[in-house]
């Protein structure tokens, strides 16, 4: 049992002098990359964004990757380009268990979410979509909602802002087509005249 000790120490001394085990004392900010910082580019327009200041929600992922993947998304740029910033980043699944990263859009001013569906391994984005809720109007649709509702048409979703009385967004699966002020604002009024 003595010789068992021993040999034991004498191994755990012979791991510590070869550094397989650092022991605690160590300067573990010596080794560590600091966090990117991407930028999403369009034009004249350059948005830094600091990946180290987005929270992770969930199970790990890759941020920088996600960010990179998602910045290549017009829906990314529209709600950049609006004044809106990456709130987060989280892990969710879909009805058949599939792993999906939404990334969270949100605006400075009390708003909503808008969340888009990023595949990592496929590299590519997915559906977006809107965390307020939908709202049809009529009488069995419920009480009025106080500060957000949506409602989908066909082909688009509205947004509309009860605070301000006036719609927010207009988007579908894999476009944002009117952001509240200027987004789209061509394609808004086209749309408000023919009715």
């Amino acid at each position: 049992m003595k010789r068992i000790f021993i040999l034991s120490l004498a191994l755990l001394l012979l791991a510590f002098g070869a550094g397989c085990i650092g022991s605690p004392e160590m300067n573990a900010t010596e080794n560590v990359t600091p966090a990117p910082v991407l930028h999403y580019e369009q034009g004249d327009v350059s948005i830094p964004i600091n990946t180290s200041e987005i929270p992770v929600r969930r199970f790990d992922v890759n941020v920088t990757e996600v960010i990179e993947i998602v910045l290549a998304d017009q829906r990314a740029g529209a709600l950049l380009e609006g004044g809106w910033k990456i709130a987060s980043v989280r892990t969710g699944f879909d009805y058949d268990l599939r792993t999906h990263v939404d990334v969270e859009f949100r605006s400075d001013e009390p708003s909503p979410s808008f969340f888009i569906e990023v595949d990592e391994q496929e590299g590519q984005t997915g559906w977006g979509r809107c965390n307020v809720p939908r709202w049809l109007g009529g009488p069995f649709a419920g009480p009025y909602p106080e500060d957000y509702h949506q409602n989908r048409t066909f082909y688009h979703t509205y947004v509309f802002d009860h605070h301000n009385d006036r719609v927010t967004m207009v988007y579908n699966d894999t476009t944002i087509f009117y952001l509240y002020p200027s987004y789209g604002r061509e394609w808004y009024e086209r749309v408000e005249v023919s009715g």
